[in-house]
């Protein structure tokens, strides 16, 4: 009787075996691919994307591959351009269908640089001018032989205008000492000033500089660095990669990453819209980027190390602040800068 009862009881445990097995979550494959590597690659618009993948456990039907929001099926041979992607970081998912009826998704990030490499950004210095050491340059306009500048620091932040070759100031306000001033937009006879960690935009007239109101920042900024005028849109650079185009109310309409051949570029500080590009200083480095203000491709960069190592008493005292005359003609200067320049680009 026992040994019946033992009979009994291994052919039981021996069926839920393979129940339990039929059971198994078939869509529980492994599958290799090279997403991890991507970056690795460096890509370029213009590249076909390099995908690889495969599974020993089950036979693949077919599969869709989503970049962003393009979706293409069954195929590999993608190439790689403004239709499927952005500069900077995008967005992959691979839907694979096997086995008949099973699905299984995998996706990756990866980033794709700009096709064509920075152009030398050539200039030559045309003349110099006197620029008051004690301003702490944020935002620099040029508007009829007339300068617009905002200058930063805790207590000591205040918003200048002053003849092209004075160091004395026609306008000055002073900011509560609250208040870190950053770079600024005028847009349709308001100056928008930017603050640094105060996630507020201080509204002036542009002509009084009479305060007219606060507007809080979005989540979207990170802090409040450079800006200039698009059209009706201020944009705005925050300490990232990215400038971010806003309405008059600060309200985001879209925003795009800063990227060259083989850099994505941080720190983007100081703005100037001039040419149909814009034209941006880097955080505590002695260039000037040309960017393609739909795609955020630096399509060229000039390089001052002369003119900041001439004017860099400390190592507060760096390069920012552009501001266009002309065509090709340009201000520049930096904070504490004793000088500013007036300079005339050329490819």
């Amino acid at each position: 009787m026992k040994k019946i009862c033992s009979y009994k009881i291994f052919f039981l445990l021996l069926t839920l075996s393979f129940i339990i097995i039929g059971c198994k979550d078939s869509s529980d494959i492994s599958v290799s691919t090279n997403f991890d590597h991507l970056d690795e690659k460096g890509l370029h618009w213009g590249d076909k994307l390099p995908l690889e993948f495969n599974s020993a456990d089950a036979t693949i039907d077919s599969y869709t591959i989503k970049l962003n929001d393009k979706v293409y099926t069954n195929q590999k041979n993608i190439i790689l351009d403004s239709t499927n992607t952005k500069l900077g970081s995008n967005y992959l998912v691979l839907t694979l269908q096997y086995n008949g009826q099973h699905k299984k998704e995998i996706d990756a990030t990866f980033n794709v640089f700009a096709k064509n490499k920075e152009k030398k950004l050539n200039y030559k210095i045309i003349q110099e001018y006197p620029h008051n050491p004690e301003l702490f340059t944020q935002g620099f306009v040029y508007k009829n032989g007339i300068i617009t500048e905002s200058s930063g620091q805790y207590g000591k932040s205040k918003l200048v205008r002053y003849p092209l070759g004075a160091t004395t100031y026609t306008q000055c306000v002073n900011l509560d000492p609250k208040y870190f001033a950053e770079g600024f937009s005028i847009l349709n006879g308001k100056i928008y000033m930017l603050t640094y960690k105060e996630r507020t935009a201080l509204v002036y007239n542009e002509s009084d500089f009479k305060f007219e109101k606060v507007i809080p920042f979005p989540g979207v900024i990170i802090e409040g660095w450079g800006a200039t005028t698009i059209g009706n849109e201020i944009v705005v650079s925050d300490s990232s990669s990215e400038l971010k185009f806003f309405d008059s109310n600060f309200n985001l309409k879209r925003k795009i990453t800063v990227v060259g051949y083989d850099r994505i570029y941080s720190y983007v500080n100081e703005l100037e819209y001039a040419n149909g590009y814009i034209y941006a200083n880097v955080f505590n480095e002695d260039i000037i980027l040309v960017i393609n203000p739909k795609t955020g491709e630096v399509i060229a960069k000039a390089s001052f190390p002369d003119l900041v190592k001439h004017n860099q008493t400390d190592e507060e005292a760096v390069l920012n602040g552009i501001a266009q005359i002309e065509g090709n003609t340009f201000l520049i200067t930096g904070k504490l800068w004793p000088k500013m320049y007036k300079i005339e680009f050329s490819l």
